[in-house]
């Protein structure tokens, strides 16, 4: 799968391209750029922490990649699929739950509809307190 997302974007497949694009395409959720270091470098993988960050912006800049704003304003990535998703973001701890389907399809099929553009992407980010941060906050 990563080497047709390089194939399609006209990238050539580097290491470090491929090895910061596999970490992203295991992960549940969307990852930082600090993230991703952090796990190259438990592994032993020598990389620095501006070639994922330069390598982060080429994949965005390609399309390969969806750059979300988290709660705490850092930027996560996740891989763009055609099954795009949403998050809800907690406030407190930054943790991410993602939402079932998309709940701006329908109002990307309206605006469509009204003004003749074709929308080509949204984003959508919700921001509360998640369960266990509540519980914190009531003890």
């Amino acid at each position: 799968m990563i080497e047709d997302l390089f194939k399609k974007a006209g990238l050539k497949n580097t290491r470090q391209r491929y090895i910061v694009l596999k970490k992203i395409e295991l992960s549940k959720e969307p990852v930082t750029a600090e993230d991703i270091f952090r796990q190259l470098v438990s592994e032993d993988c020598k990389i620095n922490l501006s070639t994922v960050y330069r390598t982060l912006n080429v994949l965005t800049d390609k399309n390969i990649l969806l750059k979300i704003l988290k709660g705490d304003g850092t930027a996560a990535y996740e891989i763009n699929n055609l099954s795009h998703n949403h998050y809800i973001t907690c406030s407190v701890c930054s943790s991410s739950v993602p939402l079932d389907g998309c709940p701006v399809r329908e109002l990307s099929e309206n605006i469509s509809k009204s003004t003749g553009f074709k929308v080509t992407g949204h984003t959508l980010q919700l921001m509360g307190i998640c369960s266990k941060c509540l519980e914190k906050v009531k003890k």
